[in-house]
């Protein structure tokens, strides 16, 4: 074979090489999926969708969902929870907590710099977290529901409160519509 031939031949090897040897390494360090691909359809009191929750979520390879299915509260069962954890850590926490009617609702501390969420009855959400405190009517009874989400999206505050106050907005309509509240 003559020498531009082996040159060429040598050539086309070694770019052939490079260019194996770089799709090869993309394979191995391919991300982790959506931890929230791994969380069925409606979550967290049958409230919560995975696309929903998917940045809260972030990505990771165990994914434990820790809720009963409903939101229904009454002086008997008096709180909910759902915890959706990640590798082990807390990635979703909602709660829901029964009280009777006139009790009222804590402030917030000072330090929450929240913000008020519009159109959500005592609504506020901060950095890595969301609360709600509702009046619930009924015919046989009413009392008031606190409710709370937390969670973060990575490293960015304004996205979080963003999804924390929709998703507050969400949370608030299913609660009362699983309670039966008129007003």
């Amino acid at each position: 074979m003559p020498r531009a031939a082996r040159s060429r031949t040598a050539l086309v090897l070694t770019a052939t090489l490079a260019v194996a040897v770089t799709l090869l390494s993309g394979c191995a360090e391919e991300k982790k999926p959506s931890a929230a691909s791994k969380v069925r359809p409606e979550t967290c009191f049958g409230v919560f969708t995975p696309d929903e929750l998917a940045p809260l979520l972030g990505t990771g390879d165990e994914v434990t969902v820790d809720s009963p299915f409903d939101v229904e509260l009454n002086a008997q069962r008096r709180g909910v929870t759902c915890n959706i954890y990640v590798d082990g850590k807390s990635g979703v926490l909602a709660d829901a907590t029964w009280q009777p009617l006139g009790r009222g609702f804590p402030p917030l501390p000072d330090t929450a710099n929240a913000e008020s969420i519009p159109a959500v009855e005592n609504g506020k959400v901060w950095n890595a977290g969301a609360v709600a405190g509702i009046t619930c009517k009924r015919a046989e009874d009413s009392f008031e529901m606190a409710l709370g989400l937390s969670g973060t999206v990575d490293g960015k505050p304004d996205e979080t409160r963003r999804l924390l106050a929709e998703l507050m907005k969400k949370y608030v309509d299913r609660a009362k519509q699983q309670n039966r509240c008129t007003g």
